[in-house]
């Protein structure tokens, strides 16, 4: 019996575990996500956001400067090049999971942005801030509550 179980499972596994495979291709097309925010001052943007994720860009171009965030691309633009007629803050809100909102609290204050208090929700911790462009960014904490 052990044999019989062990041949079956040695004959049906390859073809499951190809079959999972290719059905996660399938319903997961994206690998990573990515958010930009426009700007008018590429330098100033840049200085302010290597303070607030305490890293240097991954990619440093003159209209272009993204930061590798949590495997994914938080990036910056020249909104002349990259977003025409685009006003400040007009866009998504890049909405980003933290594991210790007080952290960012302080490196935003210290980056020059009045940062508000954290907000407290059951089962979720909020931090919204304002960047020198005028773009919301939200961080959140899940608390398990």
């Amino acid at each position: 019996m052990r044999r019989f179980i062990a041949i079956t499972l040695a004959a049906v596994l390859p073809t499951a575990l190809v079959a999972e495979s290719t059905e996660q291709r399938g319903t997961a097309p994206i690998m990573a996500m990515g958010a930009y925010v426009p700007t008018d001052d590429m330098k100033g943007s840049e200085a302010f956001y290597r303070a607030l994720f305490d890293r240097a860009p991954a990619i440093g171009l003159p209209d272009f400067v993204a930061f590798d965030v949590a495997g994914g691309w938080f990036a910056i633009v020249s909104r002349d090049k990259y977003a025409p007629g685009s006003e400040a803050g007009s866009g998504a809100v890049p909405y980003l999971q933290s594991a210790d909102l007080e952290v960012l609290h302080a490196r935003a204050t210290a980056a020059g942005v009045t940062a508000p208090q954290i907000i407290e929700e059951p089962g979720i911790h909020l931090l919204k801030i304002t960047d020198p462009n005028g773009q919301l960014i939200e961080f959140f904490s899940l608390t398990g509550q």
